[in-house]
Order: C-alpha cells, then structure tokens, then sequence
C-alpha cells in the first residue's frame, strides 16, 4: 500500500489535475516529489493498479498507483536529510 507515502519519480508521468471540479491532464516531470495522500482501495474493492490522489506543487493530481510503483523510489525520512 502506497498510501501516506513520499516518491520522486524516475521519468515524466502523467496525472489528471483537479481543480474546482475542473480536469485537465498534467506531465510530472521527471525528479518530482509526490506524497500520496488515497490509495486504489478508496471504494474497498481492487487493492491494486487502481488510482491514487497525490499531492504534486500544492496541487491535487490523480494518478495510476502503477506508475508511481514503475517510476517512482520511496522517500523516507533518512533520505530525506541526506
């Protein structure tokens, strides 16, 4: 479960950005750090590959759990400071 999680991705990966109940689709640039603030098992169904809600610049982007797992390395407080 990715949810809670901190990750800086590898490649630029795309995301749908929500705003005011407005959409529009968004390129992540690679070295963007993410924090995932649901996991796919929103609804309790499927625990994997469904869609996740990152919080990427202050601003609230829905994105493929299975992207951020291909392109993305988990941040932990130690690498962090580092």
């Amino acid at each position: 479960m990715i949810t809670g999680k901190r990750f800086k991705l590898s490649r630029p990966t795309v995301g749908i950005k929500l705003v005011d109940e407005e959409t529009s689709i968004v390129r992540l640039p690679a070295d963007s750090v993410i924090d995932v603030l649901s996991g796919p098992n929103a609804n309790g169904k499927v625990h994997d590959k469904g869609i996740v809600y990152v919080i990427w610049e202050e601003n609230t982007v829905a994105m493929f759990a299975a992207d951020i797992e291909a392109r993305g390395t988990e941040i932990n407080a130690q690498s962090a400071q580092a």
